[in-house]
């Protein structure tokens, strides 16, 4: 049922007060409303609602319209809409918009492949605040992608990510440390980090931090705490984790 047919039947579900100020035209309430059917995966409330607060400029609604064709959210996926929406979303400067707009020009999905845009859209992301967007950037320079490589700066993005709150950043950071790989080789650090992407329920960073207890590296050796570590890494879906947990 569209919005406005749920609207014209009160008696079966009230409007919330954001979808009524979203049919006045607030673009913000339709943002807020359209994320919140989807969070309820009422898929079919959710896309008029973005359609309307994309149409009147919300960044955010553009975005999670894109979310919608991108991931096929009620309807057939369609990646040419999905990118046309991120677009639009990163345009208007959301961040998250810009990083998924990033992945598509990445990936070639929905538009040509260009590693120089996705680059310039995940830089823009990650100085729009985007956690997830600079551990893109530091990809880019880390593979040498749309940019050429340079491992001090995939780091350094890599460390702005993790300190953003994204786990996988956290343990790209160990990874470099414990390798040496734009760095000096830094197993205290590698321990850290690691310990950082384990708690952000990265299962491969609970494995390597159950290794380095195991190993006694930069830690005293525990079988106890290495158990532990195993285990999470096990609940969060590493096969090999769970060899070791038992």
């Amino acid at each position: 049922m569209t919005l406005s047919a749920l609207l014209a039947v009160p008696a079966l579900l009230a409007a919330t007060p954001d979808e009524t100020a979203c049919m006045k035209g607030n673009a913000s309430a339709c943002a807020k409303s359209g994320r919140a059917a989807i969070d309820r995966k009422d898929y079919e409330a959710a896309k008029p609602l973005l359609e309307k607060g994309c149409q009147h400029n919300s960044a955010e609604a553009c975005d999670d319209l894109g979310w919608i064709w991108d991931d096929g959210l009620g309807v057939d996926i369609n990646k040419v809409k999905a990118a046309g929406f991120y677009a639009k979303s990163c345009k208007n400067g959301f961040a998250r918009g810009c990083t998924n707009e990033g992945a598509m020009l990445l990936k070639g999905d929905g538009v040509k492949k260009d590693l120089k845009a996705a680059f310039d859209r995940f830089l823009k992301a990650c100085e729009g605040g985007s956690p997830s967007g600079c551990r893109d950037l530091g990809m880019r320079y880390l593979e040498g992608e749309g940019v050429a490589k340079d491992a001090k700066k995939a780091l350094a993005f890599f460390v702005k990510g993790c300190q953003g709150g994204n786990g996988t950043s956290c343990n790209d950071v160990a990874v470099m440390n414990l390798n040496g790989e734009g760095i000096a080789k830094n197993l205290a650090e590698a321990f850290k980090y690691f310990g950082l992407g384990c708690d952000k329920e990265v299962a491969q960073a609970c494995y390597d931090l159950a290794v380095m207890y195991q190993n006694g590296e930069s830690v005293e050796k525990s079988p106890t705490e290495a158990k532990a570590y195993f285990k999470r890494g096990c609940e969060l879906g590493h096969e090999k984790s769970c060899t070791y947990a038992k």
